[in-house]
């Protein structure tokens, strides 16, 4: 019997939670030879929305024909590493922000890793967003189709589905930015089907043992 209510309590466990996550990967390329000798901050954004911990977004492979200085860059909240080498981004508080201040040359390159975990009974997504700001990194250098009017370059919500970045477009020739999918949308096994399967293995384990003393005992 109580076999029977452990079997039915992991298949009401795995039923009422996500089984799955996404991974993304994107090569970001963004043109700002319009802009070369800007001073400007790099802005990446990672917005808490679902009150749950589980997405992270790494930034890596850095590259600009501009310049600038690692020891400039700030962060708040839940950032760790530097453009020179990588940066992690988690969402275990609600707003977690890494700026890097440059000045521009004629093109930046990084790319962008993420996870897309989605807690269904939550009203809102986590986000991932992306900004060219000022020096003083207190408004963005130019205007974009961003729906928010917060002119971000380009923004992900991770809603669970992998559909990847939403790309804006500038709203005055000043920049042009393209972001190509490296890989898009890859299921990649969650943390609870890991854990039910250790214990299923650990339950199956028991059995077999209480099975052979059973045995064991009636001989």
């Amino acid at each position: 019997m109580r076999l029977m209510l452990n079997r039915y309590f992991f298949i009401a466990l795995a039923s009422a939670t996500p089984l799955t996550a996404w991974s993304s990967s994107f090569n970001v390329n963004i043109d700002t030879t319009s802009l070369a000798g800007t001073k400007a901050t790099l802005a990446f954004d990672f917005i808490d929305g679902d009150g749950v911990a589980n997405n992270t977004a790494q930034i890596s492979g850095f590259l600009t024909d501009g310049s600038f200085d690692r020891g400039l860059a700030s962060s708040f909240g839940d950032v760790s590493g530097l453009l020179d080498t990588s940066v992690t981004l988690g969402d275990s508080r609600g707003f977690n922000e890494f700026l890097q201040p440059l000045t521009l040359g004629g093109i930046l390159h990084f790319q962008l890793q993420i996870s897309d975990l989605f807690d269904a009974n939550a009203l809102t997504p986590d986000a991932f967003r992306f900004y060219l700001l000022d020096e003083l990194a207190s408004s963005p250098l130019f205007s974009t189709t961003d729906p928010t009017d917060s002119a971000a370059l380009f923004s992900m919500g991770l809603t669970g589905d992998g559909k990847g970045l939403s790309v804006f477009s500038s709203t005055n020739p000043s920049a042009v930015w393209n972001v190509e999918a490296t890989s898009h949308g890859i299921p990649v096994p969650g943390t609870l089907p890991l854990i039910l399967t250790g214990v299923g293995s650990l339950a199956l384990g028991r059995n077999k043992r209480l099975l052979a003393c059973n045995q064991q005992a009636s001989l």
